[in-house]
């Protein structure tokens, strides 16, 4: 298969035409020499500047940002003279292709010859080479584009030192200093990574055992040639920065280009007047991100992250750091702001310490790479859970998610009309180890669990109705499904296992390799999830990435463009063809320290538009007065209680973590302010507020009968409870529905746009039938009989006539569910059944934190919505209400919460 270009989008040759006519304009005189470029004059030209912007529409922008000299910092006054243009273009784009084709076009147009590309990184500069030698590539340039031209491209590498003697002129420097404009058909690109010009004196040193020319360092040859040095990804190598001013001091450029999703900011002015502004010096184009979704140039955003089975917030969640065998656990405790604690706990120790849900559960044992709970459940070093009495594994949870959705989206590409599209998916994990496994065996504990997973997920598959190749397509990958998946890590660089090797290979240089479904010999090419750490994060691409799964955090605050940037790009079929004509969404699977990602992916987006644009995040006046006529209430009152709330600032400027909430309570909002295209980014999680605040005045009055509530008992039931509840339990077991297989549910926003602004909205959520995490039948019964303090034969006489009298049963309703419905169902019923057959005496036990208190008893500020009701209704509830607002589980519930009582 070979990667089809296209030629003449509209996006793509608009800054390619905007820097060759500035160029060609500015030109002083012919090359002086053969191997150098024509010389520019001192400033571009201002006319063809002002021709180029006004062409694309930036003239208000560029005046609004614009950078003089002397608002610089000093350190960027003092480098040598240079010409910049910027080129913005968000990521998926086609970036690479764009400076690529400017290449051809100053050649064919103005006669230079002599490119430098400075890349930040080794896979971006891996990716760039790449592209430039591909066949197909060159075919483009050549013959559909009509260059009649080609690259030659000087890679520069490090070289091994020598112990003795003189070093050896790296060979790329000197074929690129040799070129000539005499070969009419040859380009010459120095292609670098900025580590090459930074660290080491490969080319600053003066002992090679040549010269070039009358030049003894390769610095000093390279800038004789008067080269263009285009930049990616600028903002890694800010202006003020060391990496720039070794590229600018040494090369001496005629002309830096800068192509970049992200600019670098600067920081101008002095005293009361310093402020930060986007670093662009000549910018010439600008396709932001919201143009770019807008247009369909890239593919749609959906957002989802995990919550609790039974519909249970996730907020929190303990990570197996690392062990002693046989001796300690370190665990880290993360809450929902993503602040974290570490425990070291010794077998024997109670999980309780870490958090009050993990009461009961006991560190039992430590091997070499696991622990183990006294609840049965076993958890890896580098595995996270949900801390509640069961143990439900997140990673597993969010792998179940994604390939949910892996596959709900390869069924659509695959049986689409046209040709099938090969659909990969990219999971961010933290332990290199739990996929390859402590001695680099390819046997890690998570790429076991993800291939248990996926062949669950796989025969599910099977059983629906397919089309007779996906049928097939889908055998293969059970038959094949080790080879389904594969890593890139940075250690794998110096790994000698065959099989390592070759999943590096296919994935770094494969990319056609991957985007086909078969393989040089006619079989079946399976391969399509894909594993690193964050070492593909930025230089790689794949436009068939439709899934990207974080089964780690970013580590840091980065833009979010960026790091949905790798599956952005749209995708082609499996003939090598852009497919441009269907809307397509990338899949972004997050843990829920990023619940609020879609909104701050669409605070960045319209953080981009001129201030002129109306964007979803910022209300005017005549909404808010649109609004509070709908709602019939004062205007100046409405703005106070929106202020209230936090809903929004004194600016009118929604505050972007509360956008979702501000909907759910003012649906009004929806219908009145401006957005965009509403199919762009979406979260498919709940948008039901978060939390809730406690009318602390309020809770006073309550805080004595709070206190008589958080009192702990013991009861002591009499003899007779144990022939009544062997009587009912059957019956219990068998009405309730207690026994079903294991599920769990997802959240899900999907980035939209309404005319230029984007915004998040609720996508569909998903609930998932998670296989293979069924106890032992005795592990079971011991966990059922610890929890309900029903004798474990009891218990098993039970089930097996619930089961004898019609009560359906598999092993895999031996569930962390089906328990927590057993306890609750025997619970109920002791509720119920057993007034009078009980006698109780206060404990001597002190209470620490509550839901509503803290450890020192004072008042919290906020509780977690979830713990006083699912739903949210709009309104203020009365004052004599505990809470600032309508959380209710039920009609019935709201209606008593707004009926006033004296």
């Amino acid at each position: 298969m070979e990667l089809k270009l296209e030629n003449n989008l509209p996006h793509q040759t608009a800054p390619v035409e905007g820097v060759a006519a500035i160029v060609e304009a500015s030109i002083q005189e012919p090359a002086k020499a053969s191997h150098q470029n024509p010389l520019l004059k001192n400033q571009l030209s201002g006319e063809a500047l002002h021709a180029v912007r006004q062409k694309v529409n930036i003239l208000d922008k560029v005046t609004k940002h614009r950078i003089t000299h002397y608002m610089l910092p000093d350190k960027i006054k003092a480098l040598p003279h240079h010409r910049i243009l910027d080129i913005k273009m968000e990521t998926g784009t086609g970036k690479t292709y764009v400076y690529t084709r400017t290449i051809f076009e100053l050649h064919k147009r103005c006669g230079f010859n002599k490119f430098i590309i400075a890349v930040p990184t080794l896979p971006i500069k891996a990716g760039t080479a790449s592209f430039i030698s591909e066949p197909e590539v060159k075919r483009h340039f050549n013959s559909v584009c009509g260059y009649d031209t080609e690259i030659e491209l000087c890679l520069l590498e490090p070289q091994k030192q020598k112990k003795k003697g003189r070093q050896n002129m790296p060979s790329s420097v000197g074929h690129f200093f040799y070129g000539t404009h005499h070969a009419k058909h040859k380009i010459y690109v120095l292609l670098l990574n900025t580590q090459l010009v930074t660290n080491g004196k490969l080319l600053t040193r003066e002992d090679y055992d040549q010269m070039l020319g009358e030049f003894h360092r390769p610095v000093d040859a390279i800038a004789d040639t008067k080269p263009v040095l285009i930049i990616d990804e600028p903002h890694r190598m800010e202006r003020g920065s060391k990496s720039y001013a070794a590229l600018v001091e040494n090369f001496r450029p005629q002309l830096v280009l800068r192509y970049g999703a992200t600019f670098p900011e600067l920081t101008v002015g002095k005293g009361k007047n310093k402020h930060l502004v986007k670093d662009y010096q000549e910018l010439i184009y600008d396709l932001n991100a919201a143009d770019s979704f807008n247009q369909g140039l890239i593919k749609g955003v959906a957002k989802e992250h995990l919550e609790l089975p039974g519909g249970k917030k996730a907020e929190k969640k303990v990570k197996v750091l690392s062990v002693t065998k046989g001796d300690s656990a370190n665990l880290k405790y993360t809450s929902h702001d993503n602040t974290g604690k570490t425990f070291t706990l010794h077998v024997g120790d109670s999980l309780g310490f870490i958090d009050s849900d993990l009461d009961g559960v006991m560190l039992e044992a430590v091997s070499k790479n696991t622990i183990t709970l006294s609840n049965g459940q076993e958890k890896q070093t580098g595995e996270d859970f949900f801390p509640d009495q069961y143990g439900v594994s997140y990673q597993e949870g969010m792998i179940e998610l994604a390939l949910m959705r892996h596959f709900e989206t390869e069924r659509e590409n695959f049986c689409r009309e046209g040709l099938p599209i090969k659909t990969l998916a990219l999971f961010f994990i933290d332990s290199i180890d739990s996929f390859r496994g402590p001695e680099s065996k390819n046997d890690g504990w998570l790429r076991k669990k993800f291939i248990e997973i996926l062949t669950a997920r796989v025969n599910k598959e099977l059983a629906r109705d397919n089309t007779p190749e996906y049928r097939d397509y889908l055998k293969a990958t059970l038959d094949n499904i080790e080879n389904s998946c594969a890593g890139y890590f940075s250690q794998d660089n110096n790994d000698s296992d065959e099989n390592i090797a070759n999943e590096v290979k296919v994935i770094l240089h494969g990319k056609k390799d991957l985007l086909s479904f078969t393989d040089d010999k006619g079989k079946p090419n399976v391969l399509r999830f894909l594993f690193s750490k964050w070492t593909l994060k930025e230089g790689w691409d794949n436009p068939n990435v439709f899934t990207i799964c974080k089964l780690r955090s970013s580590g840091s605050e980065i833009s979010k463009l960026q790091e949905v940037g790798r599956g952005l790009r749209l995708p082609v079929d499996s003939a090598g063809n852009r497919i441009s004509d269907s809307s397509f969404m990338l899949n972004y699977i997050v843990d829920f320290t990023e619940k609020d990602f879609a909104n701050k992916l669409v605070a960045e987006i319209n953080g981009e538009l001129e201030l002129e644009q109306k964007s979803p995040l910022s209300i005017t006046a005549e909404d808010i007065i649109k609004v509070a006529e709908k709602r019939n209430i004062n205007v100046n009152k409405f703005f106070i209680e929106l202020m209230t709330k936090g809903y929004v600032d004194f600016d009118k400027k929604v505050v972007s973590e509360k956008f979702d909430d501000m909907l759910v309570n003012y649906p009004e909002f929806k219908d009145v302010t401006d957005g965009v295209n509403t199919n762009r980014i979406i979260n498919r999680n709940s948008n039901r507020s978060d939390k809730i605040h406690i009318r602390k005045a309020k809770f006073e009055e309550l805080r004595e009968l709070w206190a008589q509530l958080n009192k702990k008992y013991v009861l002591y039931f009499d003899k007779e409870i144990d022939q009544k509840i062997e009587a009912e339990l059957p019956f219990l077991i068998k009405d309730k529905h207690v026994f079903s297989l294991q599920s769990i549910e997802s959240s899900r926003k999907v980035l939209e746009f309404e005319g230029n602004v984007a915004v998040a909205n609720e996508g569909s959520h998903a609930e998932l039938t998670l296989h293979n995490r069924h106890y032992g039948y005795y592990t079971f019964l011991k966990h059922a009989s610890r929890y309900t303090n029903i004798p474990v034969h009891t218990m098993h006489k039970a089930i097996c006539e619930a089961a004898n009298s019609g009560c359906q049963l598999t092993n895999e309703m031996f569930n962390e569910s089906s328990l927590t419905r057993l306890i609750g169902a025997v619970d109920d019923w002791k509720c119920n059944q057993l007034v009078g057959f009980v006698r109780y005496k206060q404990a001597n036990y002190k209470v620490k934190e509550t839901k509503l208190t803290n450890a020192d008893g004072t008042v919290k500020d906020e509780v977690v919505q979830a713990y006083i009701g699912n739903k949210c209704a709009p309104g203020n509830p009365p004052l004599k209400y505990l809470y600032n607002a309508y959380a209710h589980d039920s009609e019935l519930e709201l209606q008593n919460i707004k009926t006033e009582i004296d």
